[in-house]
């Protein structure tokens, strides 16, 4: 095992090393940045409903309520329009002593990631309380690195790999959480723990999306951006769960047009469909987008999948992938090597379908939230050697960094055409601190059918 230093804390990455020879270069140098929370909130305004200063009134108001005088700011990116930064606390991690007269609350790593970026720690994420830990009561939280805390545990758990991640006012009682009789009723939801502070600086105010703004990741808007959407396009999503980039496109078109949202699982349709209730334009299908083609097909389709050749616009591709940019990666450790290398074989059956649904002339965008050269520059190789039909196009807006160099496959001038976000001092925007993510952008020549 690999336990990378950060500034925050110390054992925080657990990776096997097969995983490393996996993935090259990219992995090995960007491990303890993987390691550390991206500092900065973002918020996408649904320009639709309401006016970003508006809402930035209203952000404002609830930072000041909580924070007062020490409220960190809230500001804007030209290049963005629709979005809105909240800056961390300007407090330093050591600035953080651990109380241990508290007692303590274990949760488990997903939750303990959440938490980092200012979420409040719901009932599910709680793996163990102290008995007679009483509510209101502040109590250390520990994240079980390890993932050997048994859900439950009254006592204090007691393992040198779990770590200190901030302190947290008790919303509910043991009793609430862990239920002993199983005719009771099923697992209870809500906020168990409301983090008064954590270690990273972040702000905790849970998520506070509603119609009017969504929690999104910069990058993820940044994506849409690049696409480009306009009114009265026909435009496929071809993996669209959760819907955010979705309802995104949605917005900057005036709800005007057409997006064709596929997702080949019914319990993430039924989960976006409250999402996207608001918006006339979008339509969703239960389908396999790498099945989306229908090669027999002629002219334009306004059907349900699969669809013929030149249907779309614009064609969003963000695509399944080894999630390695989501950070903090508290622990990494189920990706083995084999599951690693078979996302770039579902990449491309993707990439596949959509070129011949993209008409001439059209956008497609293909991303990741993954750092791995195979499910990114790699890929854009494959894709201009299998369809020269395809020319890069300049991701912009561009904030992130270019591509990592990939001689011979790309050349320099196409590599800056690509934008990668990660630990790169190339980022366009200075501090910028995001999770990694990757952006591509083709046009499909309007001369070759």
């Amino acid at each position: 095992m690999f336990y990378p230093k950060t500034p925050f804390y110390g054992k925080a990455l657990l990776l096997e090393n097969e995983v490393l020879k996996a993935n090259s270069t990219a992995l090995s140098r960007l491990l303890p940045w993987l390691c550390q929370t991206p500092r900065i909130t973002t918020y996408r305004i649904n320009t639709l409903r309401i006016s970003v200063a508006d809402y930035k009134a209203q952000l404002q108001a609830k930072l000041r309520s909580q924070y007062g005088q020490k409220a960190p700011n809230v500001y804007g990116l030209d290049e963005l329009p629709e979005m809105l930064c909240i800056a961390p606390l300007d407090v330093a991690a050591e600035d953080l002593p651990v109380d241990d007269h508290l007692k303590q609350v274990i949760v488990d790593t997903s939750c303990g990631a959440a938490l980092l970026r200012g979420a409040h720690i719901f009932a599910p994420g709680v793996l163990a309380m102290e008995s007679n830990t009483q509510l209101q009561e502040l109590v250390n939280v520990y994240a079980d690195l390890p993932g050997k805390c048994k859900r439950g545990t009254a006592t204090r758990y007691v393992c040198d790999e779990k770590i200190f991640l901030g302190v947290g006012q008790v919303q509910m009682q043991r009793h609430q959480l862990y239920k002993n009789n199983e005719k009771e009723e099923s697992s209870p939801t809500g906020i168990a723990v409301r983090m008064q502070r954590n270690i990273s600086g972040v702000p905790t105010l849970g998520d506070l999306s509603d119609a009017n703004g969504l929690l999104q990741n910069l990058p993820s808007i940044v994506c849409v951006r690049v696409l480009g959407p306009q009114p009265g396009e026909r435009i496929l999503d071809m993996c669209a769960a959760p819907g955010n980039k979705t309802t995104h496109m949605a917005e900057l078109m005036g709800d005007v047009g057409t997006i064709v949202a596929l997702d080949n699982s019914a319990n993430r349709l039924r989960a976006m469909q409250s999402k996207l209730a608001n918006y006339s334009c979008i339509e969703t299908h239960q389908f396999d987008a790498t099945k989306a083609w229908h090669a027999a097909g002629n002219g334009p389709s306004s059907g349900p999948p699969p669809f013929a050749s030149d249907s779309f616009d614009r064609i969003l591709l963000d695509a399944p992938c080894s999630g390695l940019g989501n950070r903090p990666q508290l622990c990494s450790n189920v990706k083995q090597a084999k599951v690693l290398q078979s996302y770039p074989h579902i990449q491309r059956n993707l990439m596949a379908q959509a070129v011949p649904l993209l008409r001439p002339g059209g956008i497609l965008v293909y991303s990741t939230c993954t750092i791995t050269e195979a499910e990114c520059e790699q890929l854009v190789a494959w894709t201009l050697r299998k369809f020269p039909q395809l020319r890069l196009m300049d991701a912009t807006p561009k904030l992130g960094a270019p591509g990592l160099p990939l001689h011979p496959e790309l050349s320099a001038e196409q590599c800056a055409l690509l934008q990668r976000f990660g630990p790169s001092a190339e980022n366009r925007v200075p501090n910028l601190d995001t999770v990694g993510f990757f952006i591509a952008k083709f046009q499909k020549a309007s001369e070759l059918r």
